[in-house]
């Protein structure tokens, strides 16, 4: 009997090519990135979100500080969290600065956590005195009377303000790299708010400060409020006009 001679089956193979394993690496460390990027993404968008949380306190203090006051405070020039500079003077023109938070009733917070804030102080805006940081009377009543240099005279001082007209040397907003124009202190200036103040996050633009690059400390100028988080800035702006923040003191006044 002839045996017939079995010949060798293919074996079916089981796994990955290194083709398909190279594939799957591949696809692996895309889906490592896109998870990495999203938790990254959601953690800036907490930061900046508790950044806009704590501007909007931080603006809160500042209008009720107006309330107690009749002025908006001078910016922190020495870092201690005072008004002015390490004597407690004001000098003159100064706009911008730290925030003060302890004038504010506020506790200092650590350096890096700092807001920047600017006023507006136009001693000779056309109509009148719209120096914002100076208490002064401005409806002539005389000293000692009820309504002397009271939150209505600072209401008079913000309306001189807003009829100055823009002032490119004064506390004054630019664009939002959209749809208000470029960001650009010089060439595109939108407003003069009565404030700005500036709640910092990343150094997105690389230039070693956690301000971005149009809000240096001891420039009055800075870009809208509601301006995009991007690659470069991330800083949170809120601002109040000389129009609006009277129209939240007379809502406000007792």
């Amino acid at each position: 009997m002839t045996l017939a001679r079995l010949q060798p089956q293919p074996v079916a193979q089981h796994g990955f090519s290194m083709v398909e394993m190279a594939v799957v690496l591949v696809l692996l460390g895309l889906l490592g990135w896109g998870v990495s990027g999203a938790y990254e993404n959601a953690g800036t968008l907490r930061e900046r979100d508790l950044a806009s949380r704590t501007g909007e306190a931080l603006q809160q203090a500042l209008r009720a500080f107006v309330l107690a006051n009749a002025r908006l405070p001078c910016p922190d020039l020495s870092g201690s969290g005072w008004e002015g500079d390490a004597s407690g003077n004001c000098p003159a023109g100064t706009e911008a600065g730290w925030l003060p938070y302890r004038a504010l009733g506020l506790d200092l917070p650590p350096p890096l956590l700092k807001a920047g804030y600017s006023v507006y102080r136009n001693a000779a805006a056309p109509a009148g005195n719209a120096d914002l940081a100076v208490r002064q009377e401005r409806t002539g009543d005389s000293a000692g009377s009820q309504n002397y240099q009271n939150v209505n005279d600072f209401i008079v001082g913000l309306n001189w303000a807003q009829a100055a007209g823009l002032q490119t040397g004064h506390t004054r907003l630019t664009g939002n790299g959209g749809a208000d124009g470029a960001i650009d202190c010089t060439a595109n200036v939108r407003s003069n708010p009565a404030y700005w103040l500036v709640v910092p996050l990343q150094d997105r633009d690389n230039n070693g400060d956690r301000f971005d690059s149009v809000h240096q400390l001891g420039f009055n100028c800075a870009y809208a409020p509601g301006t995009a988080l991007n690659l470069n800035w991330d800083d949170v702006v809120l601002a109040d006009s000389p129009a609006a923040l009277a129209g939240w003191l007379a809502a406000n006044t007792p």
